[in-house]
């Protein structure tokens, strides 16, 4: 028993030193050194990080990057909820300014956009990044309360030094040196609810990485974050496809992508493949970010890690672009356009064609114009059956790099957007522009198709055509009389070679306005390609609906003659108003222009207009019929609409490319491709597939068809045959000197000059192309804005059809197994 007794006290006495220690230890934490704990558990908090991967990869076809990211480090800035006094901002602000000495030191700069500025008189005003009235009211406000600054106590004018004062800004810095610690403050305050870390300074080098780690007892509140960065290795290569991607702009903008889970600070798509495919690339959609939950200390130091969930890459993206043909497409389209500039400023120096356009260089120079000339163009090279576009390329192009590290040159930025020549504008899928005599194998195809053309029917040129009536308008083809045997007894195919505009006229006429438009929408020129790529424009062609459509309003037509009209129609109502003392509202003057606009869509001719337009001014806009009358003002408002009714006249002007017709590079390349390919109509397309990040094939894209023409492949047929003369020097074609030391590739072609001013030298310039005739392996349009002639842009066709046969011969020769070859 005793033994038994013995344990029982040990066990008792062991329990009673346990509850002994909880006690010393409870007595302690809240006796003894109470506001020591106190201060260490303050001084640590829990937070949920949200971590994303890195933006998917944009892959040229044959897997060459053009677009990918890579590990990158950032400053961040904390600041601790808990430190709100003044003594606290003094020793932030102290420790903002060492640490942007320190990153400027190393080459790098801190963020920019503080909302106060200083302007030309000297004072600050607020500029919010927004022209938008009440959203830079609401941005105002946003910001005044964020640093407690409101309207009633403190104007503008006092808000930069009261918080210089208020953030202890030592006074003897720069006005500079100033706004890039306020601007710290001004980002840390806008995410103040959050209570996270900013980025201040994004992409920095490694001497700034470690030199912030070894002060980072000092520098209270700094620390160093991993993160990615876009890097764009072929520069301006392909810059209108790739794209670039920049912080988010906008409100609304913002709004939408806040709602699928990216952070206000994302980077997204802004133009190209960066754009279009953002759903594909991007890591920060809700469904691909990962999470970090931590603990830190007041300094934002993370102490210990909880919790760890894996973010998820974006997608990658494979083009149908070959970089290599891109590149020599490119340079062809520089030299190109150059070399027709020169030759353009050799000729306007010569007396001869001063002489013969004196009078259109007296009109310019009376309105401070100058003769355009060449400094703009475009090249597409696509695949005739699929429409996978090998190659696009607009120019003046753009370095992507300038889009690399997060921030942007400003000066580099404003040198781009005051360029003239608009360097950003993608000219292959958004420049619309009148075609010229490309157009005329959609008339031939259209005209043979629907009868009234036969294959074996022969045409002369019997200029000027006269068939319409229209005895004001009575077009000649370009050939001077001295040389029109050369365009008699024409079939299709001379008709081509020849490029003979009478021919023309004469298949318009017969195929009349309606007909004309069904066979350019058959051949997909009235509709967008469907290309990967934003802002595509859509391509239309003359009729009445696009001269004049009383369902449009008249700002949203598709040419600018309506809204002239209705420009000269209200002036001459002021002027009536003004002579007869009486002001009208600009709401009637709007009506009556649009009613009166509107009696082209009406049936029935011309004259019948007469009598409405008397009535629109007898009762809308009150004008006694003395007035009307003995002024000739119903004539007069008549003239200011005539030209919207739509007539034969525009027919056979449209039936050559001319009138009001305009297309882009890339429709005309997928029409172009159509005749080369026998009469499929397909999509254009410059995705190939996209991956994911494990290597699965998300999305592989397959040739989309639009349409297949039936019925006319002894049509198209013939239409080839044409294409193939117009390059043949035994047959005296109409680019054949352009193409003579050509022959090696059997080029097909047709060229296009299209009129832009009674100008010569102002004419736009088209190429359409296809090799080898035989069997098209590839189709190369060019278009060259103020070109002078389409035949000048034969040498960006023929340099890059030479080197994409090259290449392609280079593959077939190492895929051909040499002799005895298995047997070594």
């Amino acid at each position: 028993m005793k033994p038994k007794i013995g344990r029982y006290v040990v066990t008792v006495i062991v329990i009673l030193l346990a509850f002994a220690r909880i006690w010393l230890q409870m007595y302690d934490m809240q006796v003894l050194n109470a506001n020591a704990y106190v201060t260490n558990a303050e001084s640590k908090t829990t937070k949920t990080i949200t971590l994303t991967g890195k933006r998917g990869t944009i892959y040229d076809a044959n897997l060459i990057p053009l677009a990918y990211d890579k590990l990158a480090y950032d400053v961040q800035f904390y600041r601790d909820p808990s430190k709100t006094s003044a003594e606290d901002r003094a020793a932030y602000t102290q420790v903002i300014w060492e640490t942007i000495q320190l990153i400027e030191a190393n080459g790098k700069s801190t963020i920019d956009g503080f909302w106060l500025e200083k302007g030309e008189d000297g004072k600050w005003h607020f500029n919010t990044g927004t022209e938008n009235e009440a959203v830079a009211a609401k941005r105002i406000s946003q910001w005044r309360g964020n640093f407690y600054l409101s309207e009633a106590y403190y104007p503008e004018q006092v808000l930069f030094d009261t918080l210089c004062e208020n953030y202890s800004v030592p006074k003897g810095l720069s006005e500079e040196d100033k706004v890039k610690i306020l601007t710290v403050w001004q980002q840390s305050r806008m995410y103040n609810y959050l209570s996270v870390p900013v980025t201040i300074a994004y992409n920095v080098g490694y001497e700034t990485v470690a030199e912030i780690e070894a002060r980072s007892n000092e520098l209270k509140g700094i620390s160093i974050q991993e993160s990615t960065t876009r890097v764009y290795p072929k520069g301006p290569v392909a810059a209108h496809v790739v794209g670039y991607i920049s912080k988010i702009s906008g409100q609304d903008t913002l709004k939408s992508y806040l709602e699928r889970g990216y952070p206000n600070d994302a980077q997204v798509g802004m133009t190209g493949i960066e754009s279009s495919m953002e759903d594909q690339l991007s890591p920060n959609l809700a469904k691909r970010q990962g999470k970090r939950v931590v603990e830190i200390n007041n300094r934002g130091k993370i102490i210990r890690e909880i919790e760890y969930q894996a973010p998820v890459d974006g997608n990658d993206v494979v083009l149908t672009l070959d970089t290599q043909l891109q590149e020599v497409m490119e340079n062809a389209l520089e030299a190109n356009i150059k070399a027709i500039n020169a030759g353009q400023q050799q000729i306007m120096q010569t007396a001869e064609w001063r002489r013969l356009n004196r009078e259109e260089l007296i009109k310019y120079e009376l309105q401070g114009k100058e003769v355009e000339t060449a400094k703009t163009g475009a090249a597409v090279a696509m695949d005739p059956y699929s429409g996978r576009v090998y190659a696009l390329a607009s120019y003046p192009s753009y370095d992507l790099t300038m889009f690399e590290g997060g921030t942007v040159d400003l000066d580099m930025w404003r040198e781009l957007q005051n360029d003239e020549r608009n360097p950003m504008y993608n000219r292959a899928i958004s420049a619309r522009d009148t075609p010229g005599s490309i157009f005329k194998l959609c008339t031939a195809l259209g005209s043979l198709s629907e009868g009234v053309l036969t294959l074996d029917e022969r045409i002369s040129d019997m200029s000027p055509f006269t068939k319409t009536g229209d005895t004001s308008h009575q077009p000649s083809c370009w050939i001077g009389r001295s040389n029109r045997g050369k365009h008699a007894n024409q079939t299709i195919v001379e008709g081509l070679k020849n490029s003979c505009n009478y021919f023309f006229f004469e298949c318009g006429f017969r195929l009349g306005s309606d007909k004309l438009t069904k066979w350019a929408a058959l051949l997909g020129l009235t509709s967008r390609t469907g290309i990967e790529l934003p802002s595509e424009s859509t391509s239309f062609v003359g009729n009445q609906l696009m001269l004049y459509d009383s369902n449009r309003a008249i700002d949203d037509q598709y040419t600018s003659k309506p809204y002239y009209a209705a420009f000269v129609i209200k002036r001459k109502l002021r002027e009536i108003g003004v002579d007869r003392g009486i002001a009208y509202d600009e709401d009637r003057l709007n009506r009556v222009a649009k009613e009166m606009l509107d009696l082209v869509n009406q049936e029935g001719t011309k004259e019948e207009w007469i009598p409405q337009i008397r009535q629109l001014l007898l009762e809308e806009m009150n004008i006694p019929a003395r007035y009307i009358s003995n002024h000739f003002l119903v004539n007069e408002f008549y003239s200011y609409i005539q030209d919207l009714r739509w007539t034969a006249s525009e027919t056979i002007q449209a039936a050559i490319g001319q009138s009001i017709t305009e297309v882009t590079p890339i429709a005309v390349s997928r029409y172009v491709s159509t005749i080369a390919n026998g009469g499929t109509v397909y999509d254009a397309q410059v995705i190939d597939k996209i991956i994911s990040p494990t290597g699965e094939v998300v999305l592989q894209r397959e040739p989309g068809v639009v349409n297949r023409l039936s019925g006319v492949s002894r049509y198209i047929a013939a239409i080839q045959e044409g294409m193939k003369e117009v390059t043949s020097v035994e047959n005296d074609g109409t680019a054949a000197q352009q193409f003579a030391k050509a022959g090696d590739l059997h080029i097909a072609a047709k060229t296009g000059t299209a009129q832009r001013s009674d100008v010569d030298i102002e004419n736009n310039s088209w190429l359409i192309t296809y090799a080898p005739y035989e069997d098209p392996q590839i189709v190369v349009v060019v278009y060259i804005q103020n070109g002078y002639a389409g035949a000048r842009s034969a040498s960006t066709a023929i340099k890059t059809i030479r080197y994409f046969q090259e290449q392609r011969k280079k593959t077939e020769d190492a895929s051909v197994p040499k002799p005895n070859a298995i047997a070594k």
